[in-house]
């Protein structure tokens, strides 16, 4: 499952605010929403990022895959 990031950066701040849905449209209403506030000034960033929601089993699969990859390698030296 994957979700979108949307990251939020004035040039006054740090830090970024941090906002996750699990479409890309809710994506471009909340974006909509700063642009009908007129939310948007020069030196701020907004940045979209898709990322996978990984469950804990999916996790431990590719934990024990890897463990497993370098028992391999370590034993075919």
């Amino acid at each position: 499952m994957n979700v979108y990031v949307l990251r939020y950066r004035t040039e006054y701040s740090d830090s970024d605010m941090v906002s996750v849905f699990n479409t890309l449209r809710g994506v471009m209403n909340r974006l909509e929403i700063s642009d009908l506030h007129g939310n948007f000034d020069e030196g701020e960033t907004f940045t979209i990022e898709c990322m996978e929601v990984t469950s804990e089993e999916d996790s431990l699969e590719r934990l024990n895959n890897i463990r497993k990859h370098y028992a391999n390698k370590e034993n075919n030296k």
